[in-house]
């Protein structure tokens, strides 16, 4: 489901940094047999010479519809794009699926990161609702300065200050400038140490972009 008539689907990240490199092989193993994934086979190499910078990604396996599992060896990361429906379902699989290896995950894994990356969300009067409900103090004093009236366009939140940590959640909101008052694109990005928290609040994204609707178009939460 998409809050936007420009696309049906949101499309998320979901990254696992492993504390050590994990085998490719060990990871076909992980989700062969599984239903609904499909493994997809190594790439082959070209015959003609290429430039690249690091190791390429190493695709693993498609699940269901549009969703790709890959490993990017030089990070230790493995990781799941495609909609946001079933990168949960995927996520929520994982611990499983290592655990029938004899794999513990949560003690494999260094950190998870999810990334939403900018998506429209159709909001009624976007800017003004920013602006309304967003304050700059002393924002006269630049408008005076450049004989302009300033006001708030955009908003990034984050929590906490700095994303020199691994426990890191940031979210901006930018309205479409072909269409201020009409739409608006979201992205979020979030970084957990615990496994179980970063699916939890996988499973919350579309919640939370249903709530910043509310709150700009004045319904109540």
């Amino acid at each position: 489901m998409s809050y936007s008539k420009l696309v049906e689907r949101y499309i998320v990240s979901f990254a696992v940094f492993f504390t050590l490199s994990i085998p490719d092989g060990l990871l076909r193993k992980v989700f062969s047999k599984k239903s609904n994934f499909r493994l997809v086979s190594p790439p082959q190499p070209r015959p003609i010479m290429e430039i690249a910078v690091g190791p390429p990604r190493s695709p693993i396996a498609e699940y269901s519809s549009a969703t790709r599992v890959d490993y990017a060896p030089d990070r230790f990361m493995l990781d799941i794009t495609g909609p946001i429906e079933e990168v949960v379902e995927v996520a929520n699989g994982l611990s499983s699926f290592f655990n029938e290896l004899g794999y513990d995950l949560d003690k494999m894994v260094r950190y998870v990161e999810i990334n939403f990356p900018a998506q429209p969300v159709d909001v009624k009067e976007a800017v003004k609702s920013i602006r309304s409900i967003t304050i700059f103090k002393e924002s006269e004093r630049l408008s005076k300065l450049v004989d302009s009236d300033f006001g708030v366009f955009s908003v990034s939140l984050s929590s906490p200050e700095t994303p020199l940590t691994l426990n890191w959640l940031h979210l901006r909101m930018e309205p479409d400038v072909n269409s201020p008052n009409v739409r608006l694109y979201i992205s979020i990005i979030k970084r957990a140490e615990k496994m179980s928290e970063g699916i939890n609040f996988l499973g919350k994204i579309l919640q939370i972009i249903a709530t910043i609707k509310e709150i700009l178009e004045g319904e109540s939460v």
